[in-house]
């Protein structure tokens, strides 16, 4: 069961809480497999036996090696602690594994990372505990240490439940070799910069004015993560009410009209990838052929982006329809209900979020970490390499918006994925009756009980012709 707060610690978080709310060696494991654990252990151990902690982590195999480096630097100064790295390849098999793991009586790692979309499911099924008060004990600055977005992210229940780890909020990469941004518009001294961001119409004139028969200007994603930052920008939102929602909200006024605005760009053939190209080549690859412009994405593109050879890239963030919106990327250090050594997980817990944890995981290149004080650190800037605006991310936080979480949200973006690629790709669209269309389907994820809200992506009733 959750550890009860200590009232002193607890209440100081909640004040900050408060505060917050208004002005988380690299190897492979599949879900069903046991796990294979790395054990970093110290050589100056003392004679008894070392309490044994497990940290569970996911990622490529880059990250997987900052966070082994980031064990052995934790045992380095707590020599009468062991820690078994339990790695994953990505977050779907790491919760996959974890749930097998109860549903067999198994515990899961004392520490472990999680997503933000996590959190609603961890916390019904009991298997986290908070973390305020053990954390509040050792010193760890609520109020100004962590980025605010994450920290409200992570809470529920006036409580601090998971630690955030990484807060990337989403931008525009841009190959620097396709697009000058000072050619943008007809007065240079009014050209977009990184620092000043641009307007809808200047991101379209960038798209546009690099489009050529192979090269295409810009790719979006027809999804609802990459789709929802341009409807907050334009004024709308996703939801009919964001306390108790009954069906999406795109055939609003305001989101209509920003759809208008965003499909004239994303609708046309010479500027973005087709279907059929994108079957042969992902956007990535695109990206790194020199035949895509611009895209979407979050801070773990970064170190593939600079493992490809020849490719220089830079990015900017997501263009204003109105105001400045994006969505982030979150993640956090869950410390498990059941775990045996409370006092030496909250100790893990409190380095892999410190100044010296998430330095070590910073430099691999792959995150924001929530920690301030690293975020604005040459371990995040890293100023010798691509991109040259890192500064963006930063900025980027401030402005980022949160998506809804939960079984029903992900029910509600499966069985409208067919209709909002239609509304990007079909050849001719009504747009009034698409959205109309989108927010009536949607309306099945949220009424149905929940553990029947699964509906089908695929239902052929939902390929109407919009």
């Amino acid at each position: 069961m959750p550890l009860k707060n200590r009232r002193g610690a607890a209440g100081v978080f909640a004040a900050t809480l408060a505060l917050v709310l208004t002005a988380c060696t690299s190897g492979a494991e599949e879900p069903d497999a046991a796990p294979t654990p790395t054990a970093t252990t110290s050589a100056a151990s003392p004679a008894t036996d070392p309490v044994v902690l497990r940290l569970g982590v996911y990622g490529p195999d880059g990250l997987l090696t900052a966070y082994q480096e980031l064990a052995d630097a934790f045992v380095d100064e707590n020599p009468d602690v062991e820690v078994e790295l339990v790695t994953f390849p990505d977050h779907d098999t790491a919760m996959a594994a974890y749930d097998k793991r109860r549903g067999d009586g198994k515990p899961t790692p004392d520490v472990f990372l999680i997503e933000h979309a996590d959190l609603p499911v961890l916390l019904e099924r009991e298997w986290i505990q908070p973390v305020d008060a053990l954390l509040g004990e050792r010193g760890v600055d609520f109020g100004d240490g962590y980025q605010r977005e994450g920290m409200t992210a992570f809470s529920a229940d006036l409580g601090l439940q998971c630690m955030p780890h990484d807060v990337s909020p989403m931008v525009v990469y841009y190959n620097t070799d396709l697009v000058d941004l000072s050619t943008i518009g007809e007065d240079p001294d009014s050209a977009p910069t990184p620092a000043d961001g641009w307007t809808f119409e200047q991101f379209a004139e960038a798209a546009r004015s690099v489009s050529t028969r192979r090269v295409k200007g810009v790719h979006v994603d027809p999804d609802l993560e990459q789709l929802a930052p341009f409807l907050w920008s334009g004024g709308g939102g996703l939801l009919d009410d964001a306390s108790e929602p009954t069906r999406l909200d795109l055939s609003s006024d305001d989101n209509r009209e920003t759809l208008e605005e965003v499909l004239t760009l994303l609708r046309e053939e010479r500027v973005t990838p087709s279907p059929q190209l994108l079957e042969r080549r992902d956007p990535l690859q695109l990206f790194a052929a020199g035949r895509l412009g611009m895209l979407l994405g979050y801070r773990d593109l970064v170190p593939e982006l600079r493992a490809m050879a020849d490719v220089r890239f830079d990015v900017m963030p997501l263009p204003r329809v109105g105001s400045y919106r994006t969505v982030s990327s979150l993640s956090g250090y869950c410390l498990a209900s059941d775990t045996d050594h409370v006092q030496e997980a909250a100790d893990l817990l409190t380095f892999v979020v410190g100044d010296a944890g998430e330095t070590i995981v910073t430099r691999a290149g792959y995150t924001l970490p929530a920690n301030l004080e690293v975020a604005y650190s040459p371990a995040f800037r890293d100023g010798a390499k691509d991109p040259q605006s890192s500064f963006v991310f930063n900025e980027g936080v401030r402005r980022s918006e949160q998506l809804p979480t939960g079984p029903q949200w992900e029910s509600a973006m499966a069985i409208t994925t067919p209709l909002i690629r239609r509304m990007l790709y079909a050849p001719v669209v009504n747009l009034e009756r698409l959205t109309e269309r989108i927010d009536d389907v949607s309306k099945v994820a949220f009424t149905l009980p929940q553990e029947e809200s699964d509906a089908d992506g695929d239902d052929e009733s939902v390929e109407d012709d919009g």
